[in-house]
């Protein structure tokens, strides 16, 4: 049997990192980056990232919650 022709483990090992590195489901950070961006324009102008406007408003509101427990646990008090 000729072994030659046969693809050695390690072209297999990089050739599986190839595909997972590219693909953007297996990679967390681009996952989680392509959940979040904006779905109309996710790249602006410039090349930066575009946050979807429902997390600019949820992370607003969730700094409106935590002002107002702040207020309400620690203002008080003074």
């Amino acid at each position: 049997m000729d072994t030659a022709s046969y693809v050695t483990p390690e072209e297999v090992r990089l050739a599986l990192r190839k595909l997972h590195l590219e693909d953007i489901e297996t990679n967390p950070e681009k996952a989680l980056r392509s959940a979040l961006a904006d779905d109309l324009k996710p790249v602006e102008v410039r090349g930066r990232w575009k946050p979807s406007s429902l997390v600019i408003l949820a992370g607003a509101f969730v700094l409106a919650l935590l002002g107002v427990f702040l207020y309400f646990s620690l203002g008080r008090s003074l």
